[in-house]
């Protein structure tokens, strides 16, 4: 391993023998990959969504026991603010905080035998800084260990009311998923408090220079509101008296609200659902896509350290992989969502084995 001068960082390359018996070890990896990205497709596609727990919603005028019912009016609640928000009419409050910090990276450049693996120690703005004494480098690990001085948090408003026609209905705001169409946005810079931070373009700075040129123990705070529409909401849930409460539909808990009548918050629900659906698919395609990179990693290895082949040679292959994992996936959630077809195939497939053995018995 090389160590530079200041022991901010060190390079160290990694042989063949290394290589292939890292590749031998994911293979296992991969192996218990395959299957979970099947069970993710399965979660994925069955899973229970607030679309459809609403799309048979009343009006509160109109409730049915055991269904779930919609609100439409104005929505209030008590003021709430934060360390560096002064107290206003939000939905809620969040204040995250970072500390330009020392950070220890490792990473892998290069392949074949060109392959190494490099540590650096460095300045950087981390949300949850490392004590330098567990890093490895010699010149980091004496390092200052900067903490930040303010924790992360999310304030809800409290005493949420919605009115309509003159009735008032109590709601844990904490208890609702609000949809994607309630927007939350920086603080107006009259509404922040500074204590004796500087406001610049996106953050509150613990001085003037950590904005332009930080140096290390600098503080930045990101702040963000959401505030209360001012025109009409709809919420959806169950109704307990004057309260509204999680709707439960098959064993599970939901409410919702969006701005708007209940057609446009019912888009907007069905829309954040689709999304969700579409980034969980996503996911499980990656987790697939993985499994069969792993499970080739001897032969991936093996390709690397081919004279004007390599990193090309292993590119095309998984580029290939990546083309069989997404009809891997895609056909998984065609027989997910459309069960029937494996019904289907059973029933062909016990049709057909009759029918051969029949067959054999009339032959003999």
């Amino acid at each position: 391993m090389a160590i530079s001068d200041d022991g901010m960082s060190s390079s160290e390359s990694i042989g063949f023998g290394s290589q292939i018996g890292d590749s031998f070890k994911g293979i296992l990896a991969g192996i218990v990959l395959v299957p979970l990205s099947i069970y993710c497709i399965f979660k994925v596609e069955t899973c229970t969504q607030a679309g459809d727990a609403f799309k048979n919603a009343k009006p509160v005028a109109q409730m049915e026991e055991g269904k779930p019912v919609y609100i439409t009016g104005t929505l209030t609640a008590s003021p709430v603010g934060s360390t560096f928000i002064k107290e206003g009419n939000y939905i809620s409050v969040s204040q995250a905080s970072e500390v330009y910090a020392w950070t220890e990276e490792e990473r892998t450049e290069g392949s074949g035998s060109n392959k190494k693996k490099v540590k650096e120690c460095k300045l950087e703005w981390v949300s949850t800084p490392d004590n330098p004494n567990t890093f490895t480098l010699p010149g980091c690990k004496n390092k200052k260990f900067h903490q930040k001085n303010f924790k992360d948090q999310t304030v809800t408003a409290s005493g949420g009311k919605i009115s309509q026609d003159g009735k008032t209905y109590s709601v844990n705001l904490s208890d609702v998923d609000f949809t994607s169409a309630v927007k939350s946005q920086e603080p107006a810079p009259e509404n922040v408090i500074l204590n004796g931070y500087t406001l610049g373009d996106k953050y509150l700075f613990e001085m003037e220079k950590c904005a332009t040129n930080p140096v290390e123990g600098c503080e930045r705070v990101n702040l963000s509101v959401t505030p209360i529409p001012e025109s009409d909401m709809t919420f959806l849930g169950a109704l307990s008296g004057n309260n509204l409460v999680k709707y439960v539909y098959k064993d599970s808990q939901f409410m919702s609200a969006s701005v708007g009548n209940y057609e446009s918050t019912m888009q907007a629900i069905k829309s954040d659902d689709a999304t969700m659906k579409w980034i969980g698919r996503g996911l499980c395609f990656v987790v697939m896509w993985a499994s069969f990179v792993l499970m080739a990693g001897p032969l991936m290895t093996l390709i690397e350290f081919i004279p004007f082949v390599g990193e090309y040679g292993s590119g095309a292959i998984n580029f290939v992989f990546g083309v069989i994992a997404f009809i891997i996936t895609a056909i998984t959630i065609i027989l997910v969502k459309f069960w029937y077809i494996w019904l289907l195939l059973i029933l062909g497939g016990i049709g057909y084995s009759i029918y051969k053995r029949q067959n054999a018995a009339k032959t003999a």
